[in-house]
């Protein structure tokens, strides 16, 4: 009966933390955005310049995709929901920029001192940018890209 109880709760809580990414909020607010895609990252690599790939090679060798949501219509509403998201999620908030009307706010999120995803938030005025980046970034390797 232990046995059973422990892999009840390993299963709920393996569960629980898929919930936080940034996919989950991807898929439940896709329909309401204005624009949305997902592309793999090897597809992205395959448009950018040679010069530019050098830079973000790194980058795009351990991201896996990209997701992207635009809101216009209701940007205020969807920017409450995803703070929401970011306060009940294990996003930590890495830098937040504002300047007036726009914002620009960058969350990582990290599991064995690993980061797994990456988003940022672009707001301006009436319109919602976000753009999730799932990945396996070191913390050496998150440093060698901002160089």
């Amino acid at each position: 009966m232990k046995r059973i109880l422990l892999l009840l709760i390993i299963v709920l809580a393996s569960s629980c933390a898929t919930h936080t990414s940034f996919n989950s909020f991807y898929k439940n607010h896709q329909e309401d955005s204005d624009f949305s895609f997902g592309l793999s990252s090897s597809f992205i690599a395959s448009f950018l310049p040679d010069e530019d790939m050098e830079e973000i090679k790194p980058l795009l060798k351990k991201a896996k995709h990209v997701r992207i949501l635009v809101f216009s219509e209701n940007a205020e509403e969807k920017t409450e929901k995803f703070q929401k998201f970011i306060s009940r999620s294990k996003f930590e908030k890495v830098v937040k920029v504002k300047d007036d009307n726009d914002q620009f706010a960058f969350f990582t999120l990290e599991k064995k001192s690993h980061i797994k995803e990456i988003v940022l938030e672009i707001s301006s005025g009436e319109d919602l940018v976000l753009l999730g980046l799932k990945t396996n970034l070191s913390q050496e390797d998150l440093e060698n890209i901002l160089q």
